[in-house]
Formats: C-alpha cells, sequence, structure tokens
C-alpha cells in the first residue's frame, strides 16, 4: 500500500454551480486482532435544531464546558442569524437547552466556540466567533458576562473560530483566530487570489486579558482561508506548535520557536479543499498523527481547478499523515484504508468501543449542493483493527452512529457521567443527533482542568500488556468545535493498570501508580 514520505520539502470547500454525485476490536491495549461484533450506541432525543439564514456561511459550532464546576458537562451550540444559541444539558433521558438566564446567546450568526479557563478564577469561559466579530464570556458561577475582543479583522472576512495556548509559556492563554472571507465575497475554488484570501490573527495575552496583535512580528498570517487551526505540541519539545487547515491551498505547519515567533514548515500537501482536523496519536509511538478532510470523491476532480495554474496540482482526498518525529511526516491515508472516501467536514479521533485503539470519526453532506438533499452520505464511523499485521480504520455502521443530515462536526462528551465517551452530531441546518455509548468494556477516564496550564498535557496508561496510545490536551479539533476536556483509555477486557503517566507541557511528571478502573481520576 502507498506511503509518500513528507518533510521539508514543496508546497480549500467551496460551492460549484455543476453537481455530480460519484457516489475489530481487540482486548487489551495489546492491540490484539481479536473481532467481536459491535455494541451499538443509543439514541438521545436532542431540543434543538440549528437553522442556516441565507447571506451567512452555513456553519455553526459546538463547545463541550463544564459551566457550574460540578463534574457534569453541557454543550454550547451556536444558532444561526436570527437564531439564539443553545447551552444543551443531559436531563431526564434527553438533551434540553437550558441557556435562557445565562448571558450566552446573541442573535447574530454563531460560528466556532472554545472553552477554557482564560481569566483563571476556577470557572470555565467561553470564546465565540460570530460573524460580527470575536466575544469572550466570563463565567461567574453558571452566569456569563460578554466582552468583545478587539481585532483588526481583515476586510470582508469573517472569524471561524478561536484557538488557545500559552504560546510564550508565561502562564497566560494566547489566542489564534481562523479567518475566512464573508459569504457575500466567496467564491468557490479560488486558490490564487490574494486579495479572496483573508489572514489569520494571532493575539498575545497581556496578562491583564487585552491582547496585542503580532501576527506580523510572529510570522503565523497564514496564506487562505481557514476553517480550523489547532496548536498541538508536534516535535515534543514541550512548546505549543500551529497547524492550520485551510480552504484552497496547502496545509501550513509552525514551528514554535519559543520567542514568540514561529518559523513555517513546509510539508508537501497539494492544494486542496482542507476543512476538518483531527489529532491523535494512532500509532502509539507517543507523538500526535494528523487527519485532514477534503471533499472527496463526490464530485470529479477536473469541476474543482478553478482558477489553478497550469503547474499546480490539487487533491480531493482526504490526508492522513503520521508524525515521525521532527517536523517529518509521512502520508498513510492509502495504508489505513481511508483513500476514496466522499465529502468531508470535522473529523475526531476517538476510541468508541474501548479496546484501546483510536477509531475516527468524520461528518459528511454538504448543504450547498442539491445532489446531497437526496442521497446523503452517511457520515463515517471508522473502528481501527490490525489485519495481518497492518492497521486500517473499518467504517463500522452497526455502532448505529448513521447521520443521514447536513453533519458539520462529531463532538465527544460524557453526557451520562458514566465514564465512557457519547457523541453529539452538529448538523447544519438540522437537528443535532446525540447517542449514548453503551460498549461493555473496561477504561480509565481522566478528567483535565479547563486550564490555559493543561493545554498540552500528555497522558499515557500502562498496562500489564504494554503502553496505550498517548493521550494530548490540544483544545479545538473537529470543525469549529472544542472537544471534551476528558480523556478515556479502553482497555479491552483488561482488568488491571499498571500506571498513568501525566506530562505536563512544563517539564513536570506525575506518576498515578494501580489507578482503579471504569472510573474518572480527576488532575489537579
Amino acid at each position: 500500500m502507498r506511503q509518500r514520505r513528507l518533510c521539508h520539502t514543496g508546497p480549500i470547500m467551496t460551492m460549484f454551480s455543476l453537481m455530480v454525485s460519484l457516489f475489530v476490536l481487540s482486548g487489551c491495549a495489546s492491540g490484539s486482532t481479536t473481532i467481536s461484533p459491535p455494541i451499538p450506541f443509543t439514541p438521545v432525543p436532542v431540543d434543538f435544531t440549528h437553522a442556516w439564514a441565507k447571506g451567512t456561511h452555513p456553519f455553526t459550532g459546538a463547545a463541550v464546558i463544564d459551566i457550574d464546576g460540578d463534574g457534569t458537562f453541557e454543550i454550547f451550540v451556536g444558532g444561526g442569524a436570527g437564531q439564539r444559541d443553545a447551552l444543551l444539558s443531559y436531563r431526564g433521558g434527553r438533551l434540553v437547552n437550558i441557556e435562557p438566564g445565562t448571558g450566552l446567546s446573541q442573535e447574530s450568526t454563531t460560528y466556532g466556540s472554545t472553552a477554557i479557563d482564560l481569566d483563571a478564577d476556577g470557572d470555565t469561559d467561553l470564546l465565540v466567533a460570530r460573524e460580527d466579530g470575536v466575544f469572550l464570556y466570563l463565567n461567574d458561577r453558571g452566569r456569563f458576562q460578554e466582552r468583545r475582543i478587539p481585532v483588526d479583522l481583515p476586510v470582508d472576512s469573517v472569524p471561524f473560530h478561536v484557538a488557545v495556548a500559552d504560546i510564550d509559556h508565561d502562564g497566560d492563554g494566547d489566542l489564534y483566530i481562523s479567518v475566512f472571507v464573508n459569504a457575500k465575497n466567496f467564491r468557490s475554488a479560488t486558490f490564487n487570489d490574494p486579495t479572496h484570501a483573508k489572514p489569520n490573527r494571532m493575539l498575545l495575552n497581556n496578562g491583564d486579558l487585552t491582547f496585542t496583535d503580532i501576527t506580523v512580528s510572529s510570522g503565523t498570517a497564514s496564506k487562505q482561508n481557514t476553517f480550523l487551526s489547532v496548536f498541538v505540541d508536534l516535535d515534543s519539545d514541550g512548546w505549543q506548535d500551529l497547524v492550520v487547515s485551510q480552504n484552497t491551498g496547502a496545509v501550513e505547519f509552525f514551528r514554535n520557536m519559543k520567542d514568540r515567533t514561529f518559523q513555517p514548515v513546509t510539508v508537501s500537501s497539494i492544494f486542496g479543499f482542507w476543512m476538518g482536523l483531527a489529532v491523535g496519536d494512532i500509532d502509539r509511538d507517543g507523538d500526535q498523527d494528523l487527519l485532514f478532510t477534503n471533499v472527496g470523491r463526490s464530485i470529479p476532480l477536473f469541476l474543482t481547478t478553478g482558477d489553478l495554474h497550469k503547474d499546480q496540482r490539487h487533491t480531493h482526498d482526504w490526508m492522513l499523515l503520521r508524525n515521525d518525529g521532527n517536523f517529518h511526516f509521512t502520508d498513510v491515508t492509502n495504508a489505513y484504508g481511508l483513500s476514496g472516501e466522499g465529502f468531508a467536514w470535522g473529523a475526531v479521533f476517538e476510541d468508541l468501543n474501548l479496546d484501546g485503539q483510536l477509531d475516527l470519526l468524520v461528518a459528511q453532506n454538504y448543504i450547498k449542493w442539491p445532489v446531497h438533499r437526496f442521497l446523503k452520505l452517511s457520515g463515517r464511523t471508522y473502528l481501527h483493527s490490525t489485519e495481518s499485521g497492518t492497521p486500517v480504520f473499518h467504517h463500522t455502521p452497526a455502532l448505529g452512529l448513521e447521520n443521514p443530515y447536513f453533519g458539520q462536526s462529531p463532538v465527544i462528551v460524557d453526557l451520562d457521567g458514566d465514564g465512557k465517551q457519547d457523541l453529539l452530531w452538529l448538523n447544519i441546518d438540522g437537528p443535532a443527533r446525540a447517542f449514548l455509548n453503551t460498549t461493555r468494556a473496561n477504561y480509565v477516564t481522566m478528567t483535565v482542568p479547563d486550564t490555559v496550564a493543561a493545554i498540552g498535557t500528555n497522558i499515557t496508561i500502562e498496562t500489564d500488556k504494554g503502553k496505550s496510545e498517548t493521550r494530548a490536551i490540544v483544545g479545538p479539533a473537529g470543525m469549529l468545535t472544542d472537544q471534551t476536556p476528558e480523556l478515556s483509555f479502553g482497555l479491552g477486557d483488561c482488568e488491571q493498570v499498571v500506571r498513568v503517566v501525566v506530562q505536563r507541557p512544563n517539564g513536570q511528571t506525575e506518576v498515578i501508580t494501580s489507578p482503579p478502573i471504569n472510573r474518572k481520576i480527576r488532575l489537579r
């Protein structure tokens, strides 16, 4: 199977007037190949339906947040223009909207959101990117005070999402804003018009919740319109690097130089419509691998050439990059069975069946393609298994997680507090859909505080069979979404964990020996 070696060499969702449709499981952390039937997830009613208003981009956003510190997670979900946002809470067997009275909503179109304790007072705050700007909602025991964050956005642009990390190790959260051309001026398949591309913004926290724009001096402006940006330590040096998933361009990587500057690292991804971004240690070597979604094989390549020059190439394929260390990557898309797939948005790695291997969830369908109104893709739910010594992802409808709506992103969250991670499909112009994880397998769940200091924390579980993958707290992932701060490690039928190793970005290491299984362990 083809693997492409990617290192320091050469050099994205659009609308098209013509639409064509071309339409496991191991026991312990040892990675055995024992096959057993998957247990379906259980659907949960959700009291929210997103409404897309024409004249804005057809997106929403979501963030998992514990608004009152009681250990139970809510989900903030953005509304369309003229529609209030929602705050969903699992009560009485359904997700109900408890937003009224919280101070969280506006009627401006809401895009991405990120939950983080930005003022370090012990309550989790919320950053929200809206059609009319970026807003910080400061949490006071479940009630929120709105504060606009001044930022000089490019002309004819909107903010899509906000990533947070302490880029300079001074103890506070700095912001990276993903920026996109506004809906009125958006043109499909535009690769080479610099007036159409909108650079992102890097804001340095001054320590008092005011910010200084250091985009130029930091070298992080980006080259195209961006759907999602993620801070993640790619070279294991304890400093957060930056990955930018952008439309009609090549994926961009920025190495943190530890002096408030970033160095671009060229990775040979050709032009694509890069949208969603999943982060996870799929090969259990201790570093984080990356999956980028694309428009897939739902339409022919020749229909999306746009203004490409004759010497420029683009692709519709998704891209799975194995991290080989020191900013060297290998393209293993084909090797893991992810080639030839259809149109995709947000993607997230998660151990769905708790067998000790990271699985994959991918949202699909585009609301502006008429063909998808009649022939929708199902959304992809892949279980990770090993066949003849080769790891692969298999789409597994038996999990019961098919999503025949305009899916935007999976959202991972433990809704019922049982320590197993559940799922919410975030959908565009349609109902959100939730599912409880009823898998019968052992696990250890680590609850990490939603703080700036925790971003970049790496956790590894060791059993008597060996190590699991290393899970990292990376902030946003998927597409315009912020996932749970909990990390659940599947153990399969293993009944003993030797130790948990917690490596913090400041270099401190915590070891928890013989932790209890099938319980949550709360870190400080």
